[in-house]
């Protein structure tokens, strides 16, 4: 299996539609793994942004997702509970789990994502 190396920086932010933005929420993301970095595998992984006052609406999915609070404080919501996140805090949410995002503070939110697929546009977000 071939391996891959990625550095955020070389990365630009990736964005929901400007006409999707009110519905979904003003998160930008980077993936680092999966489709998008010709490694063919199993895994998805990228990292979601999200300044002071951005949030992630509520939405879920079928694939359990996994969170992992790079730096900033936020809450994550997960089917009605909230968990406050900090640099080093670890969320697993399961699948089909109503989830959201929410920075109050005033440095960015910056959360690694993972997903046990191939390719991101393989999950279908319902919001």
């Amino acid at each position: 299996m071939p391996t891959a190396s990625q550095h955020l920086d070389d990365l630009e932010w990736t964005s929901w539609p400007p006409d999707q933005r009110a519905i979904r929420g003003k998160a930008q993301w980077k993936e680092l793994l999966g489709h998008a970095s010709a490694c063919p595998n199993d895994i998805t992984m990228g990292v979601v942004r999200l300044r002071q006052g951005e949030s992630l609406e509520p939405h879920r999915h079928a694939q359990p997702e996994t969170y992992f609070t790079l730096s900033g404080r936020g809450t994550v919501t997960i089917d009605g509970v909230v968990h406050p996140v900090d640099p080093g805090r670890m969320l697993f949410i399961p699948g089909n789990a109503q989830h959201q995002i929410n920075n109050a503070a005033p440095e960015e939110l910056l959360i690694l994502y993972v997903f046990a697929v191939a390719d991101f546009s393989q999950i279908a977000y319902h919001f």
